[in-house]
């Protein structure tokens, strides 16, 4: 299947993973080392995440959205917000899709203080998998190709 350089071979199906993050970090490096198995479609807020979700199998979401414009800040309801929402984004984006009735699986990249949040988060926002910034790139792409055979055994 791989041509190598991390491309697929034409005709070779991709799963396409949405990628919303403040910056391109994630879709960087994901593309670097994981884009031989997977597509990484990157949306830098909500609104761009709601135009390119169709096809997408998975939500890959960063927490902290810092460097985002504080007008494209939204609130659980996908709402703009001027509160300072900058520092949990990544929950407020997902709480609306999931409003929307957006379904697809997602991995959270967050290192939360308590654990007791992070299986209320996971448990509200099914199908969620919050990952630690500590957690290596091997263990991230089982993650990955998990939730792509989630979304296709749907």
């Amino acid at each position: 299947m791989e041509e190598g350089r991390g491309r697929l071979l034409p005709g070779a199906a991709a799963v396409t993973l949405l990628v919303c993050e403040d910056g391109t970090e994630y879709t960087e490096r994901f593309q670097r080392f994981l884009g031989a198995e997977f597509r990484f479609v990157r949306a830098a807020h909500f609104a761009e995440i709601l135009q390119k979700l169709p096809g997408a199998r998975g939500l890959l979401l960063d927490l902290d959205f810092r460097r985002t414009e504080p007008s494209l800040l939204v609130d659980e309801r996908g709402l703009p917000t001027g509160r300072d929402t900058a520092e949990v984004q990544g929950i407020l984006i997902l709480r609306a899709l999931r409003a929307r009735g957006v379904r697809l699986p997602a991995l959270l990249f967050a290192d939360l203080d308590d654990h007791a949040r992070g299986v209320r988060l996971e448990a509200e926002l099914s199908p969620l998998q919050i990952v630690s910034s500590n957690e290596g790139l091997p263990r991230i792409a089982e993650r990955l190709r998990g939730l792509a055979h989630q979304q296709r055994d749907r």
